[in-house]
């Protein structure tokens, strides 16, 4: 029997978690790294406690594991630096480089003939200067790093709004984007391992509430030509960047129907949970065979899906979300608790999918 690989995963949250679980499947096995000690991936695997950027702990973490993969984007640079020297780390860190900074994502986009929205970009008082004659209201300002589910943005709507949300921002260096007339979103999955073979998941729709994920919705129902237009794009985005393991690509289409890059996400994501009952293989197991450059697994849909995100309170109303209209149709709840101790508001505690 081929010895067992062992999977480092820096961070120990629901991604961790099921990225653990799914490894089961496979020839490996998995060790967390965690900032905290009662983090959801405790349940599944054994976990390594320390701080992201505690170079000694990290170093003992890593002579433990053969590769490492991590579960989000904001890893301190000077850790990152010190696993790439250690051991291979998938995705690679020029991905995550350019993923960690909305400034570097929207040059890739262009560079890379991708369309996304106009952006402007504000460090300092000078740039402010030649933003007030460039930009065009509504627009968003948000922080060119550690932004997620809407923290770090602002809505803005004249100039007066720009200051004060900068000054709220703590001046720190921001983008300044277009406001698009959203008709939809789609995240588009891919994987691609250190062989070069590729696969695509079906794209799946999100609909946001208070700017974090609320639904997902398998099939997207998205029209053939634009459907086919995101994937080339993602397949253009995994072999520019060499990339191995599951990439997130967010779109936007408008109202006219054009197709717009908003993000992209170097790891397993959270569209991307309804793939463990709706597809052959799952996210995270499709993750794990790319970094470990085991074959890819197959993307069909087995059956139509809906994942309801669970956010703060929702974990107590189960009972309640099951019964709604909008899921009546569905046969088959799936309940995946994420088992955090303390619910927040805007906290992301479980996700329920529906098939």
């Amino acid at each position: 029997m081929k010895k067992k690989i062992k999977v480092g995963i820096i961070g120990g949250g629901q991604l961790g978690m099921m990225l653990a679980q799914a490894s089961s499947k496979l020839n490996i096995t998995p060790l967390i790294y965690s900032n905290t000690k009662d983090s959801p991936a405790a349940k599944v695997a054994k976990v390594y406690y320390g701080d992201f950027d505690d170079v000694e702990r990290i170093k003992k973490f890593i002579k433990q594991v053969d590769l490492v993969t991590y579960e989000f984007e904001n890893i301190p640079a000077k850790s990152l630096k010190l696993i790439e020297q250690l051991v291979p780390i998938s995705p690679p860190v020029n991905s995550l480089k350019i993923t960690q900074d909305r400034v570097k994502e929207k040059k890739f986009f262009n560079d890379n003939k991708i369309p996304c929205a106009k952006t402007l970009i504000l460090k300092n008082d000078i740039d402010l200067k030649v933003i007030k004659k460039k930009v065009s209201y509504p627009a968003i300002i948000k922080t060119s790093r550690l932004g997620y589910d809407g923290k770090g943005q602002f809505t803005i709507n004249n100039h007066s709004d720009l200051l004060k949300s900068w000054s709220i921002l703590n001046k720190t260096n921001c983008v300044i984007e277009e406001k698009i007339n959203i008709k939809k979103e789609i995240s588009i999955l891919g994987a691609r391992s250190p062989d070069g073979e590729i696969k695509i998941f079906p794209s799946f729709r999100n609909i946001h509430k208070n700017h974090i994920l609320d639904i997902t919705r398998l099939p997207s129902r998205t029209a053939k030509q634009t459907e086919e237009l995101a994937v080339e794009y993602t397949i253009k985005i995994l072999k520019k960047l060499k990339y191995i393991g599951i990439i997130c690509i967010e779109f936007f289409i408008d109202a006219s129907g054009n197709l717009m890059a908003n993000e992209m996400a170097p790891r397993v994501h959270n569209s991307g949970h309804i793939t463990i009952e709706a597809c052959k293989t799952s996210q995270f197991e499709q993750h794990l065979r790319a970094i470990t450059n085991q074959p890819l697994g197959k993307v069909d849909i087995i059956k139509p899906a809906v994942m309801k995100n669970l956010i703060g309170d929702d974990i107590t109303n189960i009972n309640f979300i099951k019964s709604k209209k909008e899921f009546s149709n569905f046969k088959k709840a799936n309940l995946h608790r994420y088992y955090k101790k303390e619910t927040k508001p805007g906290r992301k505690m479980g996700h329920i999918t529906f098939t």
